[in-house]
């Protein structure tokens, strides 16, 4: 019976034409968001009894992503593929914390927490597609480019609290944290706020890094649609030149180049 439950699970969890399929998907999104809300909620001075209620949900939702994951790489075709997938990896990562002992008292592996919303992510990259829609390769890559600048703000900002929390009065909640790490990497600098520890400075560093190559690497895709399949280079009406879809003007001639070849691109959501 635990078998066929597995199984069953499996399935629902790869099944992108049923509505049950997508139910379950959209299910476990939803509850991925909770999860993420949780952490952040937990960060601030709440009073009895929702720090409580905060851990007992955390725990249960620990428990659904646990067993989503027992269920998906049970039945994958390739069980060690999907054990070693980054996403499968980061996943799990970001779960066990959970059921760490101390509960919000285990400091650094708090900020694990956080790298669930790299479920976010895969459904962009590895599924293309909402509820069951097809995303258009150019839609595909406009999200990816914002939402790698969201993980990079967001990520840093639970690892930044969780190494500074207890040592600077600066950063008391995920919020704080948060505005830390987008004035730090996008080098505004009010220095209002400044890390007091080792590890806070070296997160800050990664950070800083880490935004300045994928950024532009992201930024460079989504300009060089040229080699994207799904939309193919035009010409340019007045001289005849080569241009990609995401050109606004010719770079031979200068002419303005008309928004109407985007019509035919198809992009859906």
């Amino acid at each position: 019976m635990i078998v066929r439950l597995l199984d069953r699970i499996g399935f629902l969890l790869r099944d992108r034409e049923t509505r049950p399929g997508r139910l379950t998907n959209a299910v476990l999104y939803a509850l991925n968001t909770v999860f993420i809300a949780l952490y952040v909620v937990s960060t601030y001075d709440l009073p009895a009894p929702y720090p409580t209620a905060v851990r007992v949900a955390e725990l249960g939702l620990g428990v659904v992503f646990l067993g989503e994951y027992v269920a998906r790489v049970y039945s994958a075709d390739d069980p060690r593929g999907e054990v070693t997938d980054p996403f499968t990896v980061v996943d799990l990562v970001a779960v066990l914390p959970v059921f760490a002992l101390g509960g919000a008292n285990v400091g650094f592996l708090r900020g694990f927490h956080t790298l669930r919303v790299f479920r976010f992510l895969r459904l962009l990259v590895d599924e293309r597609q909402v509820l069951g829609r097809t995303l258009h390769q150019r839609t595909v890559r406009r999200v990816e480019l914002s939402v790698t600048i969201f993980l990079i703000f967001f990520i840093t900002s639970g690892f930044v609290y969780a190494v500074e929390v207890r040592a600077n009065p600066g950063i008391e909640n995920f919020g704080e944290a948060f505005y830390y790490t987008v004035i730090a990497v996008s080098t505004v600098g009010f220095g209002d706020i400044v890390p007091v520890t080792v590890a806070g400075r070296w997160v800050t560093v990664a950070a800083v890094l880490v935004g300045f190559v994928l950024i532009p690497w992201q930024a460079s895709r989504l300009r060089d649609l040229s080699t994207d399949p799904d939309a193919p280079d035009a010409d340019c009406p007045r001289c005849g030149q080569a241009v990609a879809r995401s050109d606004r003007y010719c770079r031979q001639c200068g002419d303005t180049l008309s928004d109407d070849r985007d019509a035919t691109d198809g992009e859906t959501l």
